[in-house]
């Protein structure tokens, strides 16, 4: 899937003086694009109105987007700042030309999603926290991270498979700039450790606490088809999960029950929050009363 020919400037642009885009502009954005399985399964279903998430939540009805479904999100700065040549770049309906410097894409291929996440080579700190883990198109499939935060690390230069799949793809050359930092397809490691997985452009700000997955499994709405809460973060900070309070912190590991119930496990267990399937745009952006 290739990014957008037309960059739309979102409403999440608000993110970057809130100091969660340390790489980017203030002119800087962000976006989330869906593809058709995605975008009809929402509009079908009118999930994209209080009023239709109510119904399912009346109904009892679990919100499951098709196996098939994807999601793209995208961070930009204007292509100016950046040496655009070893840029993908797009051109706004405002004229202007924006470069992607990250991007996490999600697919439906199993029920709790799969993610993985990208950064152009460029960016400082790319491999941060957890590493860089590509053991598909990397020459290197592993890269330790460093000790010291936001320091340049070295470029990720792609196997003769993966560069014969972008050709297939008719995909430029330019493309082998941007790296696979790591990917995600449960809440914990087999032996019950959290996995982690941050974006230094998307995760700014709390990218040593990311969970992408566990994240998104909190996203939730309840009897009156209203989000149960306006992100992901744990607040108030618990010492337990946020080594830095002062510093936004992400829930990982797996999801806390109490979330989505009164009593979890309980014979008079009962239901407070329905999930939009890992989908944040459902809850956040629902029109209507």
């Amino acid at each position: 899937m290739a990014s957008p020919k037309i960059l739309s400037i979102p409403a999440l642009q608000q993110l970057a003086p809130m100091g969660l885009v340390p790489h980017g502009s203030p002119d800087g954005s962000e976006e989330v694009r869906r593809n058709h399985a995605t975008f009809d399964y929402i509009v079908c279903n009118q999930l994209f109105t209080k009023a239709g998430l109510r119904s399912f939540y009346n109904a009892g009805r679990l919100i499951s987007v098709p196996v098939g479904a994807m999601e793209v999100k995208a961070n930009w700065v204007p292509a100016d700042e950046v040496d655009s040549a070893d840029y993908y770049v797009s051109e706004a309906p405002d004229g202007k030309k924006y470069a992607l410097t990250a991007m996490h894409i999600t697919s439906k291929v199993l029920p709790n999603w799969t993610w993985a996440t990208f950064e152009h080579q460029n960016n400082p700190g790319r491999c941060d926290y957890t590493g860089c883990h590509d053991a598909y198109g990397a020459v290197v499939a592993d890269v330790d991270a460093s000790e010291v935060l936001n320091r340049p690390y070295s470029a990720c230069a792609k196997n003769d498979a993966l560069k014969a799949v972008l050709r297939s793809a008719g995909l430029s050359a330019v493309w082998e700039h941007y790296c696979l930092k790591g990917s995600q397809t449960d809440f914990v490691s087999a032996t019950g450790v959290p996995t982690h997985l941050g974006n230094s452009v998307t995760e700014a700000g709390f990218a040593d606490t990311s969970s992408c997955i566990t994240c998104h499994a909190r996203v939730a709405v309840n009897a009156k088809g209203i989000k149960t809460t306006p992100a992901g973060f744990v607040d108030p900070p618990i010492p337990a999960l946020c080594p830095n309070p002062s510093d936004s912190c992400s829930p990982n590991g797996a999801p806390d029950p109490n979330w989505f119930w009164t009593n979890p496990g309980k014979l008079d267990q009962a239901a407070v929050a329905m999930q939009t399937d890992f989908i944040w745009s459902i809850a956040r952006f629902a029109i209507g009363d």
